[in-house]
This record gives C-alpha cells, sequence and structure tokens, in this order.
C-alpha cells in the first residue's frame, strides 16, 4: 500500500501523485506584508518543486489576503517570487505568510 498525496480535480484528473517518491522540505521564506522574490536551490535532477503558504500570526482569514505564488527554473537557477492582489476597499490588508518550499 503506498501512501502520500494525490488530488484529483473537479472532472476526476489526477493532478497531483506525490506517492511515488518522498518529498523534501528545503526551507521556507516569510513574505514580511509584502510582495517579493527570492532565489531558491535548484531540486536534484527528477524531482519537482512545490510550495505550501501558511498564516504567520492572529490575522482575519476573511478580511487578510495570501499571496500569490509562483515558483520558476531557468537557466540560471530557481526562485519563488509572490504577489498580494486585492480589490482596493476598506479593511482588506495582505497578511504576513510563511511559504515552505522543497522537492518531491
Amino acid at each position: 500500500m503506498s501512501t502520500g498525496l494525490k488530488i484529483y480535480n473537479q472532472a476526476g484528473a489526477l493532478v497531483l501523485d506525490m506517492t511515488s517518491s518522498i518529498s523534501q522540505m528545503m526551507g521556507y521564506v516569510d513574505t514580511g506584508s509584502a510582495n517579493g522574490a527570492v532565489s531558491i536551490p535548484l531540486p536534484p535532477a527528477g524531482k519537482t518543486l512545490f510550495h505550501v503558504v501558511a498564516d504567520i500570526g492572529q490575522q482575519s482569514a476573511y478580511l487578510g489576503k495570501r499571496p500569490g505564488v509562483v515558483m520558476a527554473i531557468d537557466s540560471s537557477g530557481a526562485s519563488i517570487s509572490w504577489t498580494y492582489s486585492y480589490a482596493a476597499g476598506w479593511g482588506f490588508y495582505s497578511m504576513n505568510c510563511r511559504i515552505h518550499y522543497g522537492y518531491y
């Protein structure tokens, strides 16, 4: 019996299968409630990067907004960038979050 995580979309198609290899955390970065980017180490050959966004502190999940995250690998290395985006208005703010990253 395999263990791990499988995620399917609404049509029932497999989107993510983390049962065939063990995932490895590489590190994390705190957003500081602002847009940003950092360079990260490349994953081993044949491995795929992943990320998870977690809230830091006691904040309102209704008004506080998490960032959108993009992971990229190119000829110069790997990077994570994040951007906060929400409609202007009373009460909305950028939540301070921690982005954990690794590979599987």
